[in-house]
Order: structure tokens, then sequence, then C-alpha cells
């Protein structure tokens, strides 16, 4: 197992009145550095660099620091709540996921975050959270994706699901459909570990994450061997032009549709002469929504050159930047399941 270091904020208070290093120490916590917090100014200067140079981040709270925590995770991280009192646990883009006691929990940019209070008691066991931080124990992270292909199904805004587990147990888990790392892969990655053993080509089409995808995939070196090409097509001219999307299709039901989905995913792959084609087609906002179409809202296909189209529909939360990257994610891993499925 590679080290993994975590930064330990302490906000409003000292090391010595908080949580003490032995705690983390139980956990396997290995910690990279400490630090001490009394003021907003403090906050927003030195977090985002402990982020940057450690593993993961947890913060050591008083409840009445939380309000200087929101508008940090807010402003640094893209956050809109951190501490949620609602029965089910808000979705990524919303807060982090509460596990009672005051801890919380979730991951930011591929990085565990904790959030857990000076007072936790003793008896309380937080390895369900600090598991993910420390070097003894694995993460597995599976696709979130049921396969059903319903277009009346707006799914939940979880991408994935994260695992924190024993290694002894990592085989059990490699089975589970959807599972695509328990040794720390990206998304495209694992993808191309799949490319390589079918040896397939791929191609993208792109509408709201306007190139993110094949900018992803293309980070892996040795990915040319796979990768086609691909087509940004924003517009409606440009769906109909290069992907051959029917304007009657645009005209009666809209870009972000499932029949424009489909066009799209078949004219990649006539365009390109690729195995597969993944696209998007969406609302990344601020604006352009409707009451039908909310900002968030994406179409993501996969096409196949045998024949046939897979299409979800998925509403994504956060900002613009956040919906764009899950799209890309999702689309990722939508495409390896694919592959593997067919």
């Amino acid at each position: 197992m590679s080290r993994k270091t975590t930064a330990i904020v302490y906000v409003g208070f000292g090391a010595d009145s908080g949580l003490t290093d032995e705690f983390f120490y139980r956990y396997g916590v290995d910690i990279g550095c400490r630090c001490t917090i009394y003021s907003p100014s403090q906050l927003r200067k030195v977090v985002p660099m402990a982020f940057e140079a450690n593993d993961g981040m947890v913060f050591v709270y008083r409840k009445e620091t939380w309000s200087d925590l929101q508008k940090l995770m807010l402003a640094e991280f893209e956050r809109s709540s951190v501490f949620v009192e609602d029965k089910v646990p808000y979705v990524l883009a919303k807060g982090f996921k509460g596990f009672g006691e005051g801890l919380f929990f979730d991951y930011v940019y591929d990085k565990p975050v904790a959030f857990i209070p000076y007072d936790l008691k003793e008896d309380v066991d937080a390895s369900v959270v600090l598991g993910h931080f420390a070097s003894n124990m694995s993460i597995v992270r599976v696709f979130k994706y049921s396969g059903k292909g319903d277009e009346n199904l707006v799914y939940r805004d979880e991408v994935e699901g994260v695992f924190c587990i024993k290694g002894e147990d990592v085989e059990r888990y490699k089975s589970l459909r959807g599972c695509y790392t328990t040794s720390g892969q990206s998304h495209e990655e694992a993808l191309f570990e799949v490319l390589k053993d079918r040896n397939v080509k791929i191609a993208t089409a792109e509408s709201c994450t306007c190139g993110l995808i094949a900018a992803k995939i293309a980070n892996v070196a040795g990915v040319s061997a796979y990768l086609e090409g691909g087509a940004i097509t924003y517009s409606n001219k440009l769906k109909t032009n290069i992907l051959k999307v029917s304007p009657n299709v645009l005209y009666s039901v809209g870009a972000v549709s499932q029949q424009t989905a489909q066009g799209m995913a078949i004219g990649a792959i006539n365009l390109t002469n690729a195995d597969y084609s993944v696209i998007t087609t969406g609302i990344a906002g601020p604006s352009g929504a409707t009451k039908e179409k909310p900002v968030g809202l994406v179409y993501i296909g996969v096409g196949s050159k045998k024949g046939g189209v897979v299409v979800e529909k998925v509403v994504f939360g956060g900002n613009r930047r956040l919906v764009r990257e899950k799209s890309a994610r999702y689309a990722i891993l939508l495409l390896r399941d694919i592959i593997l499925s067919g």
C-alpha cells in the first residue's frame, strides 16, 4: 500500500483542546500536517494549500465554526452546503453525507474530506469515515448504472459508489457489476484497460461537455490506438451538418432529448467508423433551462457499430463546471460498461 498523508485542520481552537494525534493514529491515519485556524481569512488561505499537499483532509470543528466552514467549502470546493440535517443524505453536489454524531464525509476532487466534532465521544467508531484516509485500507469504486436505459428515469446525482474496505475483501468487490477499480485507477485508465482487452475503437460527439470526454480519455498514454477522434457539436447546425441529426428531431423535441442523443451516437459511428461512440447533450447552466428541462439535465448515450444505442437521462446538481465534470465521468464509465457487456 502506498503512503497516504492527511492534513488535520483544527478550526477555532488548538489541537490540545480537541482530538489528539493518537485518535487519528488509532484509525491508521498518517498525519501529513496539522493546522490551527482562528479566522475565516486564515481558513481560505491555508486550506487550499494543505488540501493540495496531502491526499486527504480532516476538519476538527466546533458547532460555532460551521458558518465559516460552509462559506469556505462553497468558495473553494464549489459545495453549496456542508452540514445537513436531512434524514436522506445530500448528494455530492449539495453537501457532505452525515454519519451521525456530527461526522460528515465525502470526496472532493477525488480526495477524502471529513468533518469531525472536537468533542466526539470515545465510544464512537469513526472507521466508516476515517478508513478512507488509512493506508492499510483499499478504496473500491463502483459505477452506479442501472442498465435500464429508461427515458423517464432521472438518476440520483452520484456517479459512483465509493467503498472503504480491508485488503482481504478486495477480491469479493471485484466481481461487482460496475466495479471499475480497487487500486486507484482513474475513470479513463479503467476504460483504457477495456479498450486494450477488447481491441475496439471509440469516437466521441459532445455538446454540453464540449470536448471534455475526449480530453480525459486522451490523458492516458497509448490511447491513440483506440480513440478515432470526435466532434464538438455545440450548435444545432453542427449536429445536423456533421452528425446528420434530423432537423425535424431538433425542431420538435430539441437538442436536449433522447432522440437527439440517439442521432448523435449513430452519427458519430457513421462519421468515424468506430466500434463504439459516446455522446452528451444537456444543459450545464446557469441559463438555458425550462420547467421541463432543468439545469443539470444531460442525456448521455453510447452507440455500437453492431447496432443499438443506449441513452441515459441524468440530472446532475452543482454549478456549470461540476455538471460538465460529472457528465464526462458518467459517459466514460457508461461507455466502459457497455463495451464490457457487448
